[in-house]
């Protein structure tokens, strides 16, 4: 298969894996997350495994187009779920346990891969159908298994009591008080807004739209890097088994990496300043690679790159959940950074076409671009974000003057009607304003 031949291999994956995205987000609360997200995983297993049997580059391109449209689904799904379990301070550290298996992923692949590619030729099957086979088989058991164990919701956790689920709820309300603006709280007099227009609400808003463009350019580099490692590793030599090997350092290090700065993240709720020092890192890796010839430095240099670059991802995924509210506002949030993402790698498979090798001059510019303009975005969501809360501060009465029962309206605040109406309405002062309620507080 030649170079061509493999983008456009990745290229049909990706685009269906952006298509989906938003839908798979905005759909998961209705169908529910203990049977979406299970199910994708358990279809997903079963396209990779029909991987295997494939004989000829046209069928490869179908499964490669089915495969993109289930796996699309999965991480903005992922990430919304679990921003539904854990509180704002804490989802950081939680997305990083999620992450960081693309770490540990790196790090036993190669050699499951180099094991499992001497079962060739046993049953009629070569080495690389067995990979397909095998590791499509396993991720379908798990997803099964997850149809099983994973709830929905907390209401649906089965090894909770009645009282301990109020609790959870509780804890998770008076950590994000936009959580109190549940479905029940509205009626025909106090509608809450449609999907549609939590949508544009979130379109429309600054701090999602600099984190999208984040998104897109911290998607580069990561898949930069899945050219640049292979490229700095084969050139020492060596042979298969020992290349596999060297390419385990830098990942254990991003995966300690990564979890250790979400942790940080977390506990000094310093989401801005996470993300910056990891793509600062991340940039001299880049700049390193980019300014030596000698393979020692270049390979020194993913000791930067790659803990730096995956440890971006958490740390905007946490940032831009944390500051979106309501619940369709934040899944339309987490899509769209989802899709930007899926644009920065597409983007970043025909640039390396382009790119020579060794040195993939042109590829690296660009991630060391993209890595400036990604502590650029920080620094302006940090500077937004700062200006946006001033303003909530200073306008709140205004604000809030339209959910708001005036005396001119009639009634007293003993009134039992009035204080129902009044309830009633603040509930949708939540879910109307959402993120932009004047007692919600941005994560900066």
């Amino acid at each position: 298969m030649s170079d061509q031949d493999f983008s456009m291999a990745l290229t049909v994956t990706l685009i269906p894996y952006i298509l989906v995205e938003l839908p798979s987000s905005l759909l998961m609360r209705r169908i529910g997350a203990g049977v979406q997200i299970p199910s994708i995983v358990i279809i997903w297993g079963l396209v990779t495994l029909l991987q295997g049997l494939v004989h000829s580059y046209h069928v490869l391109l179908t499964t490669r187009f089915f495969l993109g449209l289930l796996e699309g689904g999965l991480y903005p799904a992922l990430v919304l779920y679990l921003s539904m379990f854990y509180s704002r301070t804490e989802l950081q550290l939680r997305i990083a346990f999620f992450f960081s298996t693309v770490c540990l992923a790196g790090v036993t692949s190669g050699l499951l891969t180099y094991a499992i590619i001497k079962l060739d030729g046993y049953w009629g099957h070569s080495g690389w159908s067995w990979v397909f086979l095998i590791e499509g088989s396993i991720t379908s058991v798990f997803g099964m298994i997850g149809l099983l164990l994973l709830p929905s919701d907390i209401k649906t956790v089965k090894f909770l009591t009645e009282e301990e689920q109020s609790i959870v709820v509780s804890r998770l309300q008076s950590n994000d008080i936009s959580n109190l603006a549940s479905p029940t709280s509205f009626t025909k007099e106090f509608p809450a807004k449609s999907t549609s227009q939590q949508f544009w609400e979130a379109l429309k808003s600054p701090h999602v739209v600099i984190l999208t463009a984040a998104h897109f350019f911290s998607a580069f580099n990561i898949s930069s890097l899945a050219y640049f490692s292979p490229t700095i590793i084969n050139s020492f030599g060596y042979s298969p088994r020992a290349t596999q090997l060297y390419s385990v350092p830098p990942l254990a290090l991003a995966f300690v990496g990564l979890l250790s700065v979400s942790y940080l993240s977390d506990r000094y709720q310093a989401r801005g300043l996470a993300t910056i020092c990891c793509a600062t890192l991340s940039l001299l890796g880049f700049v390193i690679f980019y300014a030596s010839d000698n393979y020692k430095v270049r390979y020194g240099s993913l000791f930067l790159s790659t803990p730096g670059t995956y440890g971006v991802v958490p740390s905007l995924a946490a940032w831009a959940t944390n500051n979106s509210a309501p619940h369709s506002r934040k899944a339309t949030t987490i899509a769209l950074n989802a899709i930007s993402a899926g644009l920065g790698g597409l983007l970043s498979i025909w640039i390396f076409v382009l790119g020579k090798k060794p040195r993939y001059y042109l590829p690296t510019g660009l991630s060391i671009a993209f890595g400036v303009l990604l502590i650029v975005c920080c620094v302006l969501n940090i500077l937004w974000l700062n200006h946006a809360q001033q303003h909530k501060s200073k306008k709140r009465n205004e604000i809030l003057s339209r959910f708001t029962i005036h005396h001119s309206e009639g009634g007293t605040i003993q009134d039992e009607g009035y204080q129902n109406r009044q309830e009633l309405l603040s509930a949708q002062a939540w879910d109307h304003l959402g993120d932009q309620h004047p007692d919600f507080e941005y994560a900066c």
